[in-house]
C-alpha cells in the first residue's frame, strides 16, 4: 500500500501499475486490459497519473511506471480533461521534481514536463505561462537537484520547440546557462552544458553570438570529469560540445585554439588507455573541427601539425592477436577501438585539409615509422597511414607517386606478416586513389609484386589479401595494360582457388572476376579452364551455410566472365548456370543476412546485358525475387531515449542508429541495400530488354512510382527515375500499344507524381536523374501525348530546380566570403558546382525537350508565365530563371544553359519565340565570341536560329555586326581544335542560314563569305548541323548562287570536294543525297569541260575514285 492518501481513482490506478509488473501472463494480461480502460476516461486518468508520479510516498517503481506512461499517453488524453485537473497535473509535476532527489525519478519527472510542456508553451498565448518562470526559478534555487532538473528540462524543450519560445528569454537563459555551467555541483555543470547545447544547435547562427563568452564555461565540464576520472562523463560532455561543432561551427571560432589544445591533451593522454576513455571523442572532436572549419584548421599553422601524430599514435594500439591470423573473413567486426579511431581519423583529416596542409607533416612523420625496425606495429601504422591519406592528399603525392609506391612495394619482403598485409593494404587503395595513372605508369612492378606475394601460403590474410589488390589493380586497367600478365596471373588464382582457407578462395574468385572485366574478350582464352570449375563449386556448395559467401562471389564470377566474353563464348553454359542461379533463388532461406541475394541480382543484371534477348526467357523465374527484393518495407525501429531501455541493435548487425529529438531512429541498412539493389536491377533490365520487358511494365510502373519519394535511400529514388521513362520506350518498342492509348496512360500516371518529386528532392545528385527523367518523357512523349494540365506543373518544377540551385549558390559564396575561404577550400566546392553544372545543363535539355514537342499543348506560355514558388518569394517565370543566367557575370555553364533554353524557345515557340529575339540576339552576338567554347557554341547555334525565323527583328537587333564575330570565330587559327570546333561548326551554320535568310546583312562581301563557308567545310564535329550545312549547300549549287560558286565557277574544285567528301556518309541527311548526286552529275552539262576536268584534277585520288562511280551510277 502506498505510504500516502490516494484518491479513489488514484488508487486503483496504483493497483494496476503493481500488477503490470508481475511476472503472471494472466494478471499482467488482466492489468493491461485494466488499464486501458482506465484510459478511456481520460481526465481520471491523467489525473491519477499525474498524482502518482509526483507523489514521494508511493513506491518507486510505480511512480516510475506512472511518469512514463504519463509522458506517452499525456497528449491523447490532454484534450479529454477539463481545465482543472490539466492545472493539477501542471501544479504536481512543478511540484515534483522539487521533492525528490532521487535522479531516476527525477529525471522521468522531467521528462514528462517537457512532453507536456512544449506544446503547451508553443502555443499563442502560451498555456502554461508559469513553466519557463517557474524554471528559471529552480535554477536559482539553493538545493543542487533542483537547478539540475531545471537546466535539464530546459535542454529537453530546445530538442523540440522553435527558437521563437526562447528568443524573447536570452538573456534570461544565458545568465542560467552561465551559473549552470559554472555550478560547483557536477550534475548541474552537465545539465548545464546539456541545456546550452541544445540552445546553440537550435537558434539561428546570429543569436548563438550571444553565447560564445560561455565557450569557457562550456569546457569546464570535461576538464573536471577527466581530472576526477569520470570517464563516462567525459564522454558525454565532448558528444554534446561536437554536436554543437556540427550545428554551429562558426561557434567556436574565436576560442578554437584553446578548446583544440584541451581535445589534444585528451586524445594524447597515454593514462587514458582504456578503449571506452575519453580519447576516441577528444580526436573525434578534432576531427568534426576540421571538417568544418577547414580553412580556420589551416590557418592555425599547427593543428595538423598536434593532431597528426596523436592519430598515428593510436595506431600503435593494435596487439599481434593470435586470432587475426585464424580469421576466415577480412573485415574487423571488432568494436571500435583506439586503432579504428586513429585510421579513420587520418582519412577525414587529409580529406577536410588536402594535402597542402596534410602532406608535408606526413612525410616529416611516417618516414621513421616505417623505418623502424624493432617494432611492427610503427611498421603497420606508417603503411596504413600512406593508404589512408592517400584520397585527400591525391594531388600533392601524384608529383611522387612513384616513390610512394616504391616504400610500399618494399615492404612486401617485411619479415612481420601484418605488416605485409598493410603493405599489400596501402598499393590496393592507391590502385583505387590514383588510377587509372598508377595502373598505366607503374603496372609491372605492382603486378609482380602482387603474383610473387600470392605464394605466402603459410599467412592465408597475407594471400587473400594480393588477390583483394589484385581487384584494385583492374578497376582501372585496360585491356592492353593486363594482357602481358594473364597467364601468370591468373595461374596464381588458379592455385588458390585450391586453398584449404575459404578466406583465399572468396578473394581468387573475385580477383579472377576482376581479371575477366578488365581483360574483356582475351579472357576467351582462359574461359574453358575457369567456366567448368567455376560451375562445380557453384553446385557443390549449395546449400552449405558456411559456403553461401563463396557461391555468391562465384556468382559474380561466372558473370562477369560472360559479360567479358561475350554471347558468343558464354551462350553454351547460360542455361545451365541460369537454372543454378533460379534454383538457388528458389530455395534461398530467409535469412536477411544471407549474401546469395545481393550476388543473385548483380549477376542476373549482367548476365542480361551479355545476353540481351536471350535473357528474356528467364524473366518468369527472375522477376517474382526481384520484385519482392524491391517491394521491401524499410525495417524502421522508434526508441524513446528517455526510458532506460536495451541499446539498440549494433550497427555491425545491420542497423544505423540516429538520434533525432528525444528519440532514437534505428533502421535495418541491409534490407534497404538490397532494395536498392533490386530497384537498380529493375532498372538495368528495363533497359536492356526494351520490349522483350513488356509483360512486367506494369507491376514495375507501379512499384516504381512511389519509390520517387522514398527518402530512406537515394539510390531507391535514382533507379525509379532511371526507370519511368525506360518503361514507356519498352511499351513503344513491344509493338502491343498500336493506338499508343497505353503510352499516354503511363505518362500521365507517373508525370504528375515525377514533377512532384523534383519538387521535393532534397539530394542534387537524384535531382539530376529526375530531371533528365522528365525530359527524356518529353522527349518520348509528343504532343499530345503529354496533358496540357502538365505544362504549368512542369515550368514549376523547373523554376523550382532553378531558384533552388541558385539559392545553394549563393549560400556557397557566402560561406566563402565568410569563412576567408582559402584555396583548399575553394577546391573542395568545386565538386559541389559541378554537381550544379550537370543539373542546370539537364534543366536546359528538358526545357527544350518540352518546348520541342509540348509548345502546342501550352508549354511556352507556361515557361513564360510567372508563379509564386513560395511564402516570400516574388512570382518568376522558368524564362526569368534562365534570363538572369545569360548575364555577363555568370558562370560560363550558366550562360551556356541559358543560351540553349532560349535558342529552343526561338526555335520551337513560334510567334512568342521570335518575340524574344530583340531582347536575346544582342547577347548571343556577345556571346559569339566567348573564350568558354560551349557558350560560343550556343551563342553561334542561335544566331542561326534567329536568322532563319527572325526576319526584320534579325537586322534591327544584330545586323551586319554578328557575321564579322562569327567570321572571327571561324578564322581562328584554332577553329578546328577538338576544344573550338563544335562553336566553330555552328558559326558557319549561322553563317550559311544568314546567307540564306537575311543576305542583306552580308552586304558587298557575300562571295567572300561564300569562300569563306567553302573553305571550312566539311564540318564533321557537330553531325546534326553538318547535316544542315551540306544539305544548304546543294541547295545554293542547285541555285547556281554565285556567293557560293564563286565568279566563273571559280569555287567549283572546293564544290566538289566537299561534296563528294560527304557523300555515302552521315554527315549528309538521307534526302539531300540523291540532289548531291544530280548537282554532281549535272555539271558536266552546266559547266565548260575544262573547268570540270580543273576541279576533278585538284581532287584527292581516293575522291576522284568517288567522282567516276557517281558519274558511272
Amino acid at each position: 500500500m502506498p505510504a500516502v492518501a490516494l484518491s479513489p481513482a488514484a488508487q486503483q490506478m496504483h493497483n494496476i501499475l503493481e500488477r503490470l509488473q508481475s511476472p503472471d501472463n494472466t494478471s499482467r494480461g488482466i492489468a493491461e486490459n485494466e488499464y486501458n480502460q482506465a484510459v478511456e476516461q481520460k481526465g481520471l486518468c491523467l489525473d491519477a497519473l499525474s498524482t502518482l508520479a509526483a507523489s514521494v510516498g508511493v513506491n518507486e517503481v510505480v511512480r516510475a511506471t506512472a511518469a512514463v506512461l504519463l509522458r506517452r499517453s499525456a497528449s491523447d488524453m490532454w484534450g479529454g480533461a477539463d481545465e482543472l485537473t490539466r492545472n493539477n497535473v501542471k501544479t504536481r509535476l512543478l511540484l515534483g521534481i522539487r521533492a525528490d532527489g532521487r535522479k531516476d525519478l527525477r529525471k522521468k519527472l522531467c521528462d514528462t514536463i517537457a512532453e507536456i510542456g512544449a506544446p503547451l508553451v508553443d502555443r499563442e498565448p502560451s498555456q502554461w505561462p508559469e513553466l519557463l518562470p517557474t524554471l528559471f526559478e529552480l535554477s536559482r534555487s539553493s538545493i543542487a537537484y533542483e537547478r539540475e532538473s531545471a537546466l535539464y528540462v530546459f535542454s529537453q524543450l530546445a530538442d523540440v520547440l522553435d527558437q521563437k519560445v526562447f528568443a524573447p528569454h536570452l538573456a534570461t537563459l544565458k545568465s542560467a546557462f552561465q551559473t549552470g555551467l559554472a555550478d560547483a555541483d557536477p550534475g548541474v555543470q552537465m545539465a548545464g552544458l546539456r541545456a546550452t547545447c541544445s540552445q546553440l544547435s537550435l537558434l539561428e547562427s546570429y543569436l548563438c553570438n550571444e553565447f560564445v563568452d560561455l565557450v569557457p564555461l562550456m569546457i569546464r565540464p570535461v576538464q573536471q570529469a577527466v581530472a576526477a576520472g569520470n570517464d563516462d562523463d567525459a564522454r558525454q560532455a565532448i558528444e554534446l560540445l561536437i554536436d554543437v561543432v556540427e550545428s554551429e561551427p562558426k561557434f567556436w571560432r574565436k576560442d578554437l585554439a584553446a578548446v583544440c589544445t584541451l581535445m589534444l591533451n585528451i586524445a594524447s593522454n597515454n593514462d587514458l588507455s582504456d578503449e571506452s576513455s575519453p580519447r576516441q571523442m577528444a580526436l573525434e572532436f578534432l576531427v568534426s573541427v576540421a571538417e568544418k572549419l577547414p580553412s580556420q584548421c589551416r590557418k592555425m599553422g599547427t593543428f595538423v601539425r598536434n593532431v597528426f601524430p596523436v592519430s598515428l599514435q593510436m595506431m600503435l594500439s593494435r596487439e599481434d592477436d593470435q586470432e587475426w591470423y585464424k580469421q576466415e573473413i577480412d573485415e574487423d567486426t571488432s568494436e571500435y577501438t583506439l586503432f579504428d579511431c586513429g585510421q579513420e581519423s587520418l582519412d577525414r583529416i587529409a580529406i577536410a585539409l588536402g594535402g597542402k596542409a596534410v602532406l608535408p607533416i606526413a612525410e616529416a612523420i611516417i618516414p621513421s615509422f616505417l623505418n623502424n625496425e624493432s617494432s611492427w606495429a610503427h611498421r603497420h601504422a606508417a603503411l596504413l597511414a600512406i593508404s589512408q591519406i592517400g584520397e585527400g592528399c591525391q594531388k600533392q603525392i601524384e608529383a611522387k607517386l612513384g616513390d610512394v609506391i616504391d616504400l610500399a612495394l618494399a615492404r612486401f619482403r617485411d619479415p612481420h606478416p601484418r605488416v605485409r598485409w598493410a603493405a599489400i593494404n596501402c598499393i590496393g587503395q592507391m590502385c583505387t586513389d590514383f588510377g587509372p595513372r598508377i595502373q598505366t605508369d607503374f603496372h609491372q612492378k605492382i603486378v609482380s609484386h602482387l603474383i610473387l606475394v600470392m605464394d605466402d601460403a603459410g599467412n592465408p590474410r597475407v594471400q587473400s589479401h594480393a588477390a583483394a589488390a589484385v581487384i584494385n589493380f583492374c578497376d582501372e586497367a585496360t585491356p592492353d595494360i593486363i594482357a602481358p600478365y594473364l597467364d601468370a596471373l591468373l595461374g596464381k588464382l588458379q592455385a588458390l582457388l585450391h586453398s584449404p582457407h575459404r578466406i583465399t578462395q572468396e578473394q581468387a574468385v573475385t580477383a579472377i572476376a576482376a581479371v575477366a572485366d578488365s581483360a574483356e574478350e582475351q579472357f576467351v582464352k582462359y574461359y574453358d579452364w575457369f567456366m567448368p570449375r567455376l560451375k562445380q563449386v557453384l553446385a557443390s556448395a549449395a546449400g552449405n551455410k558456411e559456403l553461401r559467401k563463396l557461391r555468391g562471389k562465384v556468382m559474380e564470377c561466372i558473370s562477369l566472365v560472360g559479360l567479358s566474353v561475350g554471347p558468343a563464348k558464354f551462350g553454351p553454359d547460360a542455361a545451365e548456370v541460369m537454372n543454378m542461379l533460379v534454383r538457388t533463388a528458389a530455395t534461398q532461406s530467409e535469412d536477411p543476412e544471407d549474401p546469395q541475394a545481393f550476388y543473385l541480382m548483380q549477376a542476373y543484371a549482367r548476365i542480361c546485358r551479355c545476353l540481351k534477348g536471350a535473357f528474356i526467357q528467364y524473366l518468369p523465374h527472375v522477376m517474382p525475387g526481384l520484385l519482392q527484393a524491391a517491394q521491401q518495407k524499410p525495417d524502421i525501429q522508434v526508441r524513446d531515449i528517455k526510458e532506460d531501455e536495451e541499446p539498440p541493435e549494433d550497427p555491425a548487425d545491420g542497423y544505423e542508429t540516429v538520434q533525432l529529438g528525444d528519440k532514437r531512429l534505428s533502421i535495418r541498412t541491409s534490407v534497404l541495400e538490397d532494395k536498392a539493389v533490386a530497384c537498380t536491377m529493375l532498372a538495368c533490365f528495363i533497359a536492356e530488354l526494351g520490349g522483350g520487358f513488356y509483360d512486367y511494365v506494369e507491376p514495375v510502373t507501379e512499384l516504381m512510382v512511389p519509390l520517387l519519394k522514398f527518402f530512406y535511400h537515394d539510390e531507391c529514388r535514382t533507379a525509379a527515375a532511371n526507370a519511368l521513362p525506360d518503361l514507356i520506350k519498352c511499351v513503344m518498342e513491344s509493338g502491343k500499344d498500336p493506338t499508343g492509348a497505353q503510352v499516354v496512360r503511363m505518362a500521365q500516371y507517373m508525370t504528375i507524381p515525377l514533377i512532384d518529386a523534383i519538387k521535393g528532392e532534397p539530394d542534387v545528385e537524384v535531382l539530376v536523374h529526375m530531371v533528365q527523367a522528365l525530359g527524356r518523357i518529353a522527349e518520348l512523349v509528343v504532343a499530345p501525348g503529354l496533358s496540357p494540365d502538365l505544362m504549368v506543373p512542369a515550368a514549376q518544377a523547373l523554376s523550382t530546380v532553378l531558384l533552388e540551385s541558385e539559392a545553394r549558390n549563393i549560400e556557397r559564396e557566402q560561406l566563402a566570403e565568410q569563412e576567408e575561404w582559402d584555396e583548399e577550400a575553394q577546391e573542395d566546392a568545386e565538386g559541389d558546382e559541378q554537381k550544379e553544372e550537370e543539373l542546370l545543363e539537364k534543366a536546359a535539355t528538358t526545357t527544350g525537350a518540352l518546348l520541342k514537342n509540348h509548345s502546342k499543348s501550352g508549354f511556352v506560355q507556361a515557361f513564360r508565365m510567372p508563379n509564386k514558388l513560395g511564402e516570400g518569394t516574388d512570382a518568376v517565370s522558368t524564362m526569368q530563371m534562365f534570363w538572369v543566367r545569360m548575364h555577363a557575370s555568370r558562370q560560363a555553364y550558366e550562360r551556356y544553359a541559358a543560351l540553349c533554353a532560349f535558342d529552343d524557345l526561338i526555335m520551337y515557340g513560334g510567334a512568342e519565340g521570335v518575340s524574344v529575339i530583340s531582347d536575346t540576339l544582342p547577347a548571343m552576338k556577345a556571346y559569339c565570341t566567348d573564350q568558354d567554347a560551349d557558350v560560343r557554341q550556343a551563342a553561334a547555334f542561335g544566331v542561326g536560329i534567329c536568322a532563319q525565323v527572325g526576319g526584320e527583328a534579325f537586322m534591327s537587333s544584330a545586323g551586319s555586326a554578328v557575321v564579322h564575330d562569327l567570321e572571327k570565330v571561324i578564322r581562328d587559327p584554332n577553329a578546328r581544335s577538338e576544344v573550338a570546333v563544335q562553336a566553330s561548326d555552328n558559326a558557319v551554320s549561322a553563317l550559311l542560314k544568314i546567307m540564306e535568310y537575311q543576305p542583306a546583312c552580308l552586304g558587298d562581301n557575300a562571295m567572300s563569305y561564300g569562300r569563306l563557308i567553302l573553305e571550312y567545310l566539311p564540318a564533321e564535329a557537330d553531325t546534326a548541323e553538318a547535316k544542315l550545312m551540306h544539305a544548304t549547300l546543294v541547295r545554293f549549287v542547285q541555285a547556281g548562287d554565285t556567293r557560293i560558286l564563286g565568279e566563273n565557277a571559280a569555287n567549283m574544285p572546293r564544290i566538289l570536294f566537299v561534296l563528294l567528301s560527304v557523300l555515302g556518309t552521315e554527315l549528309l541527311e538521307e534526302s539531300a543525297t540523291r540532289p548531291a548526286v544530280d548537282v554532281i552529275k549535272g555539271l558536266e552539262s552546266k559547266y565548260p569541260v575544262e573547268v570540270l576536268q580543273g576541279a576533278i584534277a585538284l581532287l584527292p585520288d581516293e575522291l576522284k575514285q568517288k567522282m567516276q562511280m557517281v558519274l558511272a551510277a
